[in-house]
């Protein structure tokens, strides 16, 4: 007993030197402090990503149509009404024509439901807010997002589409459930779209493009990956690996998809080197 008590002793010792002489050991804790500051101060700050996706079948009467898109709201102790309101804000000073909304708008408990409703009731276009669940909405209380939702004039889209028509032109626009819980189905998305129109599905998942692909979805909306919260990249090469799918604009065959970066955060209330985004899309034909 008499070792290990000495032993310790030692090692208690060896630990206050090097943290009193200043060395690396010393450093790094000094970093963490800085990174976990910075972390928590960009969970609250919001960019404006502006992205142009060229589509074959576009009208030329919706050549640069635009499209704002908030997704992974996730209202809760980690991500404030203020938060959300401020990016409300941000969306309707971008004056889109119509807003896409994928999912995830509250994280677990069922009180943070009707203010995040209210705060997305907010939003303005001209010709109207759309959305999709995802799987923190079924975590929570699926059936009372929608209804709150629906309340607040959001048209959400749960295996369901329709033909969406403005400026004498028209496009399919379908919406899936989530594929994390396994209630994503796709041909009742787009059951009644005729095969050469243009297809647009919102999908908070962006595993769903595999399907959406082979279905002729000219674009798909998702969030879900939040660009994956947390960057950690050295200056030569990345620390961690990059998820297949994490944010930006992606492409299978004939298929694109969009994935925004959200809006809030999950299991810690921090992001780093992945800023809460707004995202505007603009829309442009392709002609030959």
């Amino acid at each position: 007993m008499k070792f290990v008590e000495r032993g310790k002793e030692k090692l208690s010792k060896r630990i206050s030197a090097a943290v009193s002489a200043g060395t690396p050991l010393r450093e790094l804790a000094s970093n963490i402090s800085v990174t976990a500051r910075h972390a928590l101060a960009e969970a609250d700050t919001l960019i404006v990503e502006t992205v142009q996706i060229h589509l074959k079948r576009l009208p030329k009467n919706l050549d640069g149509w635009r499209i704002a898109h908030l997704s992974d709201i996730h209202h809760s102790p980690f991500t404030s009404l203020e938060h959300i309101s401020r990016a409300v804000e941000i969306a309707n000073e971008l004056k889109p024509d119509m807003v896409f909304l994928t999912g995830d708008f509250v994280s677990h408990e069922r009180e943070y439901i009707a203010p995040m409703a209210q705060a997305m009731g907010r939003l303005k276009s001209e010709f109207g807010t759309f959305a999709c669940l995802g799987n923190h909405d079924h975590r929570t209380d699926a059936a009372l997002v929608t209804d709150s939702l629906r309340a607040e004039n959001i048209r959400v889209l749960i295996n369901e589409g329709f033909r969406f028509s403005a400026r004498g032109a028209s496009f399919w626009l379908g919406g899936t459930d989530d594929y994390m819980v396994g209630l994503t189905d796709l041909p009742a998305a787009l059951r009644g779209s005729f095969p050469d129109e243009m297809k647009m599905l919102l999908a908070h998942n962006p595993k769903t493009l595999y399907r959406a692909a082979r279905a002729g979805v000219d674009l798909m909306f998702s969030g879900h990956t939040h660009g994956g919260q947390v960057r950690l990249r050295g200056e030569e090469k990345k620390i961690l690996p990059r998820r297949r799918f994490a944010s930006g604009l992606y492409r299978r065959k004939d298929s694109q998809m969009y994935i925004t970066r959200g809006i809030g955060t999950v299991v810690l209330p921090v992001r780093f080197g992945c800023p809460p985004e707004v995202s505007l899309i603009e829309l442009r034909s392709i002609r030959p």
